[in-house]
């Protein structure tokens, strides 16, 4: 697992490979994963995030259960919650990875506006983020702060965009993730992200598929398309 060192306004993420425990690499990336849908969701916030260690995971699996995400992550996440952390057998090792997947599939599906409007504002700011959502500034700071609802098509754009995001976390600063939306890619046929995105896009225009798609590499998800 290479080195993580990411910051957004809610909380900071540095995770060195030596301080990854015994469970086996695999399990150390895909938890290390969960942790970053997590932070750039805004669901798991407070002190930063220094060890892959019980803390940490009982830590998570509070913040998933707290925001209705993975009712039984906290069963999940048992075998990783053992302190001192030990190496765990391979049936264990399976299940456990089984759970993460279900835990990021559970992720992937859960908009929660009311924690990523701070995440991603922190990230983008307001005056690109109305660009990015296609939402008025006076209507983006009402759904930030509450005062109205966050439509489910803008919910849905949004919470995309912390996808997005945690993919692109650990291969760039805010800056960065700024610059990568800016910059023409030549698999977007030398469009940049925002580009090819456009006006009014939804998460399963094929659009934003390509977009997703690119920034998947990053976190290697998936490799890139020739």
């Amino acid at each position: 697992v290479a080195s993580l060192d990411y910051h957004w306004n809610m909380i900071e993420v540095r995770i060195s490979p030596d301080s990854l425990p015994p469970w086996g690499a695999a399990l150390g990336a895909t938890l290390a994963a969960l942790l970053t849908r997590s932070v750039a969701m805004g669901v798991l916030a407070g002190k930063p995030v220094t060890r892959l260690d019980a803390a940490v995971v009982k830590r998570l699996a509070a913040a998933l259960q707290r925001h209705g995400i993975g009712a039984n992550a906290g069963l999940i996440l048992a075998p990783l919650a053992v302190e001192p952390a030990r190496a765990i057998d391979d049936a264990t090792q399976r299940c456990v990875a089984d759970g993460l997947d279900r835990l990021s599939e559970a992720l992937e599906a859960s908009a929660t506006p009311s924690t990523e409007w701070p995440s991603m504002r922190g990230v983008f700011g307001d005056e690109v983020l109305v660009e990015l959502l296609g939402v008025g500034a006076s209507s983006l700071r009402r759904y930030a702060s509450g005062e109205r609802a966050t439509p489910d098509e803008v919910a849905a754009r949004l919470h995309w965009l912390a996808m997005v995001v945690a993919d692109l976390a650990g291969a760039y600063n805010d800056f960065g993730i700024r610059r990568w939306f800016e910059r023409p890619r030549s698999q977007l046929d030398g469009k940049s992200p925002r580009q090819t995105l456009g006006a009014a896009w939804t998460p399963e225009d094929a659009a934003a598929a390509r977009v997703r798609a690119l920034a998947a590499v990053l976190s290697g998800a998936q490799p890139l398309a020739a």
